[in-house]
């Protein structure tokens, strides 16, 4: 009996052991968040409160994107092509009504166009477009995408009998038709797949309530994206009217919750909507004839491109044939006018495209399906690449922008331009070698001022463009007739003959970053201002416009002193820098996959220092002369030469030499630590996989994080983890805590070696 006990007692031990070892290293499981007093058959998804973290891999469903007409040729200028615009007019006059064609095709687009013609209305074409297309997509990723993805995902809740799907509930007072609705169920469903409810003066909000209070249940709105602050207040809001809750303070438990809000994360997965090639009753659609060839000939691009990239590669940082999701930043994007006018333009666009929806869908028209608040809250001038993954070994990579955050009622203006900067960019950075990303302004030595390959991209347009910006900075903060300027002059010494060199190059300072394998983290990428002799010592070069003397000497000092800080201040701080701000955040990306690509394949590793940057071609009209010739004309035109009388009355010549460049061509990182990292930046990782979906907000409501993510496949053959840093990852805790499991079996195996032996010993 005492072996037996003794057996039992050891096994028990071992088992303990264990246990308690593995459940002590495993993570937990992921956090879902309180349910809000939901059942848990009712509870689907999230929290709002308490999204997913690193390592969540979001389900994805798939629906038909009209994103291909954004490339769709626009209508030619009757004034300068008249032979063109006879083509396209004669093609719009074949159409017939928009009815016949697929909802969302190149052909329905049109018919729809030529109906917005024919009113008179006064609306652009890439207004209506733009609007088209947003409207359109909004309405089939909701109802034939997310909706059904939903109730695949939920068969348990939503196969069983009594769920009316779409449909008005009698009795409420309302024509609100909730997305799923049972008599028998406590809870009802809307489902939003966007982070907004519709933009309806919160009819459909207000109508939920009703329906929620008429027949004593709670509704829940289930949000594919994380829903916005704005949506989170509206339904507060509207729980706080009820009157049960009246007069409970801010923060207080509600009696009485009619709606509540989930968040559903999933990956929306874009298929491009084809071209009609017969209508619904059979018959060949008219062929779409070309009325804008390129002007070096061939054909326009197919259709199938993105608001980013406006072609048909993809959205932000999809390389040429790789596959995008649809996230956070893209639609971001797309809901982005360019500007006050823009905006006016799309608003008026939206209301006309509500009434021919209503018209041609007719009882299924339902106006919240295609329309949401429009979009504010991002400054899209502040938008930056933070974030990079090397995903799916090496067949994709995430990454998420960072912007800083505004009023909600506050336009969002410009993301387009600002996300294809940023993308455009960083893939010139990985095409170019290192040495070509050089610019430097000098009257005598326009040859050679960038690179000729570099000189062809919007990189190396906003580069010399800051050079120039640089030099006019210099000279504003010297200019003797200003009180800074006049200090500034009246310290220098050298009499009637001063002289000062101010050659100043932008460099970058030492960006602060974390990389923990799979992931790069851009915390901070500040950029440096050195004088002449600071750059040149570290290049071995050396020059001078102005005698070396004891003056001279003294003159750099005052200049790196005072002026100096103020220059890089601007440069780092400044709007009129922040493009250059934007394509460094690019560069410090583009980096790190460089780095990677000399090891390891990645998602880019095809593209490093094969100098094709056919696709990241400039689209501006602009060429490197034309920021040397307005550089040539300041400095002719004296914007850099001074003259000022002094204290004592005297004229004083001061000869100004404001030379200088911008050089980044090297990269400094100071790499935090995991602990370091996970101490400041404890919700980062969780924001940046929740920005692959939606947009998110950070650092307490003070930036917005836009994501997404592009593969060389399409997005649902992805068939491998997404990044997980190593100590979240179970093998991780497995192999780390082998040695201690051995250990503890040794021991416990020992122990009962000795009770057997004590037991037997006794016995005898």
């Amino acid at each position: 009996m005492t072996d037996v006990r003794t057996k039992r007692f050891g096994l028990a031990l071992v088992i303990t052991l264990i246990v308690t070892l593995i459940g002590a290293l495993l993570p937990g499981p992921a956090i879902a968040g309180p349910a809000q007093s939901l059942p848990a058959q009712y509870a689907l998804g999230y929290d709002p409160s308490a999204p997913p973290g690193r390592g969540f891999t979001a389900p994805t469903f798939t629906f038909d994107d009209p994103s291909g007409i954004l490339d769709l040729p626009e209508p030619p200028d009757p004034r300068t092509s008249p032979e063109q615009y006879q083509i396209y007019e004669d093609y719009l006059d074949e159409l017939g009504p928009p009815a016949n064609y697929t909802s969302g095709s190149p052909t329905h687009f049109y018919a729809r166009w030529k109906l917005q013609l024919a009113s008179g209305k006064k609306t652009t074409f890439r207004a209506y477009r733009a609007q088209y297309v947003n409207m359109t997509k909004n309405r089939i990723r909701g109802k034939q995408g997310f909706e059904p993805f939903v109730r695949g995902q939920e068969k348990t809740l939503f196969d069983g009998g009594g769920w009316r799907f779409d449909r008005t509930v009698p009795g409420t007072g309302t024509d609100v038709r909730p997305d799923a609705f049972s008599d028998a169920d406590p809870y009802f469903f809307e489902f939003k797949s966007s982070e907004d409810l519709r933009n309806d003066n919160g009819k459909q909000l207000s109508g939920l309530v009703k329906i929620a209070v008429a027949k004593n249940k709670t509704g829940v709105v289930l949000f594919q994206k994380p829903p916005s602050a704005g949506a989170l207040r509206e339904i507060d809001e509207a729980n706080r009217a009820l009157p049960e809750n009246k007069g409970i303070a801010a923060g207080q438990p509600l009696k009485r919750v009619a709606i509540v809000a989930r968040y559903y994360p999933a990956t929306a997965v874009a298929v491009p909507i084809p071209d009609d090639k017969t209508d619904k009753a059979g018959k060949a659609v008219p062929t779409r004839p070309n009325w804008n060839p390129p002007a070096g000939g061939g054909t326009a691009a197919p259709p199938g491109g993105s608001p980013i990239t406006g072609g048909p590669s993809g959205g932000a940082l999809a390389a040429p044939g790789q596959h995008s999701a649809d996230g956070g930043l893209s639609d971001a994007v797309a809901a982005s006018p360019d500007s006050a006018d823009d905006a006016a333009q799309r608003a008026d666009a939206t209301q006309d495209i509500a009434t021919q929806d209503a018209k041609e869908l007719g009882p299924d028209y339902d106006p919240g399906d295609a329309t949401a608040n429009p979009l504010g809250g991002v400054d899209f001038s502040t938008l930056q690449l933070r974030y990079v993954s090397d995903s799916y070994q090496g067949h994709a990579a995430q990454f998420a922008f960072k912007a800083d955050a505004t009023p909600d009622d506050q336009p969002s203006y410009g993301g387009q331009q600002a996300a294809k900067l940023a993308s455009d960019s960083f893939f010139v950075w990985l095409e170019l070698p290192v040495d070509a990303f050089t610019v430097n302004l000098n009257p005598d030595e326009p040859e050679r001022i960038i690179d000729s390959q570099f000189g062809r991209t919007d990189a190396g347009r906003v580069l010399l463009q800051a050079d120039l910006q640089m030099k006019k900075t210099t000279a504003q903060l010297i200019d003797p007739d200003t009180p800074l300027g006049r200090q500034f002059w009246d310290s220098l010494h050298g009499g009637e003959n001063k002289c000062l060199s101010s050659r100043s190059w932008i460099v970058p300072g030492t960006a602060t970053v974390h990389d923990d394998g799979n992931e790069l983290y851009i915390l901070d990428a500040p950029l440096t201002v050195k004088t002449e002799s600071d750059y040149l010592s570290s290049t071995g070069a050396g020059d001078t416009s102005c005698a070396r003397n004891a003056d001279s000497e003294y003159n750099q000092e005052i200049y790196r002193s005072t002026i100096l800080p103020l220059i890089q201040q601007k440069v780092n701080e400044a709007p009129e820098y922040a493009d250059l701000r934007r394509v460094y955040f690019s560069r410090v990306a583009a980096q790190w996959y460089r780095d990677r690509a000399r090891t390891k394949h990645t998602a880019y590793s095809d593209l490093v220092d094969k100098g094709n940057i056919s696709r990241w071609v400039t689209r501006e009209k602009w060429t490197p002369k034309d920021t040397y010739d307005l550089y040539v004309k300041s400095y002719k035109e004296g914007e850099f030469h001074r003259t000022y009388t002094t204290t004592q009355g005297d004229t004083v010549l001061t000869e100004t030499y404001i030379f200088g460049g911008v050089d980044f061509s090297t990269i400094n990182e100071n790499h935090l630590g995991g602990g370091a990292f996970d101490g400041q930046q404890p919700g980062l990782p969780q924001a940046v996989t929740n920005a692959q979906i939606g947009a998110v907000s950070g650092d307490g409501g003070k930036n917005v994080w836009l994501g997404g993510l592009t593969a060389d496949r399409q997005i649902t053959e992805l068939a491998f983890s997404p990044p997980t840093a190593a100590p979240s990852t179970t093998i991780f805790y497995v192999l780390a805590g082998a040695p201690v499991l051995a250990w503890l079996l040794a021991g416990a195996w020992i122990l009962v070696r000795r009770r057997r032996s004590a037991a037997l010993g006794g016995a005898s």
